[in-house]
């Protein structure tokens, strides 16, 4: 049932919102996003940009009603789950970085001794 809602949402062509042309001030077509945040997961939004940067505050939601219960669960758990991948991908680097200066070393310390 949640998922025909869900679809109904993504594909409803009738919704004049989702066909939506918007430009920031800059004359930028923006695309419709959504929200990934804990507090407005599964918004759509359109922001510049240039948002913050230059001086440009565009920023306007979709609509003001209220989000589906099933997106509203499951976008904070992937956000969660991206930011423990960031982490263990930065962890293996810096593994792979330190295991190929110790390769370094060790050719550096063999090729002194051959010498």
């Amino acid at each position: 049932m949640a998922n025909e809602n869900l679809n109904k949402l993504c594909m409803d062509e009738s919704n004049p919102m989702l066909n939506a042309v918007v430009r920031c001030k800059h004359g930028i077509l923006l695309n419709l996003q959504t929200s990934w945040s804990k507090l407005n997961s599964g918004r759509r939004f359109w922001s510049c940009p240039c948002y913050g940067s230059k001086n440009c505050k565009f920023f306007r939601w979709r609509d003001k009603e209220e989000v589906d219960p099933r997106s509203s669960f499951i976008l904070p758990r992937l956000v969660n789950k991206i930011n423990e991948l960031d982490q263990e991908l930065y962890i293996r680097q810096v593994h792979i970085d330190n295991l190929r200066n110790s390769n370094l070393l060790l050719e550096m310390r063999l090729n002194r001794r051959l010498k």
